[in-house]
């Protein structure tokens, strides 16, 4: 859209004279490929710290077949310990590794609704054209991103919490003194949830971002009046 109207997608300012068709051009390109890189980038990072969460839930799936198992072979307990013993590993490394990242997309996510907000209590009459339209996908882009990470941090809490029920409905009373004490071991393990958070600020679950929603209305209210 800006094209034709020789106008640059970002202001930018540029130490040399961008005015002449070829150069314009040249600077016109640019900025998309930078903005076409920035998205995948985003976008990638959302889907990768997604599937290590699924991972996760697919892991902890995996153990409750095999715990299903341990009435038929017993010596299979114990690499069920170690494998619940990894998965813990493995989702704490994940989030080591991640926190900061996850800390910076809800901050920036955060700040970005927040000033849109700004923007739409500050319009006095609500038309519906391509700007208001605009604003608002873009406010729910936000919150989606958002909302990603918080539906698969629930998800991976609700699904820890299932290896003790999986424990408990199997038929261990028929097994032995050290498998119960074993088994034991894991549930009093699995009481406390695999938890993704941010800079032990926000915890990554649905209550967090009914929480930011709320918020976010609030806010909105507030804006609204004193404009």
């Amino acid at each position: 859209m800006d094209l034709p109207k020789e106008n640059l997608t970002y202001r930018a300012w540029l130490p040399f004279d961008y005015t002449p068709p070829s150069v314009f051009y040249l600077v016109f390109t640019h900025q998309l490929i930078g903005m076409m890189i920035t998205a995948a980038v985003n976008v990638a990072c959302d889907s990768l710290i997604s599937g290590f969460l699924q991972q996760i839930c697919c892991q902890l799936e995996i153990l409750k077949y095999r715990l299903a198992k341990v009435l038929h072979d017993h010596h299979i307990l114990r690499d069920c310990i170690r494998h619940h013993d990894h998965i813990y590993e493995y989702a704490y490394t994940v989030n080591r590794r991640f926190m900061i990242i996850i800390a910076v997309q809800f901050v920036v996510s955060m700040l970005v609704v927040c000033a849109n907000l700004y923007r739409l209590a500050s319009i006095t009459n609500l038309r519906i054209n391509g700007d208001l339209i605009t604003l608002i996908l873009y406010t729910a882009c936000m919150l989606s991103q958002i909302f990603i990470y918080c539906w698969f941090g629930n998800e991976l809490k609700l699904k820890s919490l299932t290896i003790v029920d999986s424990i408990y409905n199997i038929k261990w009373q028929i097994l032995d003194n050290s498998s119960q004490k074993a088994l034991l071991f894991i549930m009093r393990r699995s009481i406390i949830p695999i938890e993704f958070n941010s800079v032990i600020i926000i915890t990554l679950n649905l209550d967090s971002f009914v929480s930011l929603l709320k918020t976010s209305y609030s806010a909105y209210n507030v804006l609204k009046r004193t404009s």
